[in-house]
């Protein structure tokens, strides 16, 4: 084998090599919603102040398809904020693939109160815990 084959082959090789790595840290959507779903748990809280909303989604109309409701005191916020950004990412992107169309409403943020102490979102656009990964 001489000096431009061997060279060839192992520029080959790494770019391989680097292509499938990187391959295995990206995640589909539903794999990211089952991971906020777990993030979230149930959403433990004592009251309302340690309850929190975050926009979720990306409705083709624009705008979020509802709110995550979770509780600030059991929920890392910087990996939640992270998962929900990469979901949200991969929701426009199957949007647009898909040529997905939605209805222009807004959706408006939901009262939240406590349930069986969990936070909980009352109306059609609360995601309440666990319920991520149903919204698929």
């Amino acid at each position: 084998m001489d000096l431009s084959t061997l060279t060839l082959f192992i520029f080959s090789s790494s770019l391989l090599l680097f292509s499938c790595a990187a391959g295995e840290n990206e995640k589909s959507i539903e794999e990211i919603a089952k991971e906020i779903d777990q993030l979230i748990g149930n959403a433990e809280a004592e009251s309302i102040d340690q309850c929190a909303l975050m926009p979720i989604g990306s409705k083709p109309a624009g705008g979020p398809w509802g709110f995550l409701v979770y509780s600030k005191e059991y929920t890392d916020q910087e990996k939640l904020e992270n998962l929900v950004e990469k979901y949200n990412e991969l929701d426009a992107a199957r949007n647009e693939e898909s040529g997905g169309f939605s209805t222009a409403d807004v959706a408006t943020e939901p009262q939240i109160a406590i349930r069986n102490g969990s936070c909980f979102g009352e109306g059609m656009y609360a995601w309440n815990p666990g319920e991520v990964e149903s919204k698929m």
